[in-house]
């Protein structure tokens, strides 16, 4: 399967006359927050393919009646993606009292019930997660310093519990010529990536 990861940036080649060539043969989109959403429906519309979203610390809150049209939410859900389960948490630290912004304590506990989920689910014969999408990273790979930016322990515990395939987040901007190499990270098992902007995979 081919997905479209993007997040924080809009992207010239994605919202143009280039998108359908541009991104050809793309299966499923994903956003990892912070995009405006008339640009994820303008994805949704013109590329064809679904699009399923985190929310990031600049959006909307999740109990705004303002949505993406046509985009199916992960926070806090499991889903089947043509074959590849995803799990998904929106938000990032808590650093001004913002919508989707979270403590430690806080995002712990929403790990928490999506563990639940997705137990309830193995219970069922159902298999678990190989996808994490995120807004935030989790802590000490590919976070910052800076309390904004700080990634999340508790996806470290997600990570050691489930041990999926690829965990995708944005959140923390990429600068410089070596971008490529600042998006990968490595935990266990688990392949973590950046996808500020857009990124390519295929699952």
């Amino acid at each position: 399967m081919k997905i479209l990861c993007i997040s924080d940036r809009t992207e010239p080649m994605l919202h143009g006359p280039s998108l359908n060539h541009y991104a050809s043969g793309v299966d499923a989109v994903i956003s990892c927050g912070d995009l405006d959403f008339n640009y994820l429906e303008y994805i949704i519309t013109f590329l064809g393919a679904p699009v399923y979203y985190v929310l990031g610390n600049h959006d909307p809150s999740p109990d705004s009646k303002v949505r993406p049209e046509g985009c199916i939410p992960l926070d806090g859900e499991v889903v089947d993606i043509g074959g590849v389960v995803v799990a998904g948490l929106s938000g990032s630290r808590l650093y001004s009292g913002g919508p989707n912004q979270y403590t430690e304590r806080q995002m712990n506990l929403r790990a928490w019930a999506l563990s639940m989920k997705i137990r309830w689910r193995k219970l069922l014969g159902r298999p678990a997660p190989s996808v994490f999408v995120s807004h935030s990273p989790a802590f000490g790979l590919g976070d910052r310093e800076d309390p904004p930016h700080m990634g999340f322990r508790s996806f470290l515990r997600l990570m050691d519990r489930f041990e999926p395939d690829l965990w995708v987040h944005g959140h923390v901007h990429l600068y410089g010529p070596d971008q490529e190499r600042q998006r990968i990270e490595k935990y266990a098992k688990t392949k973590l990536m950046n996808v500020y902007g857009h990124k390519f995979l295929e699952v």
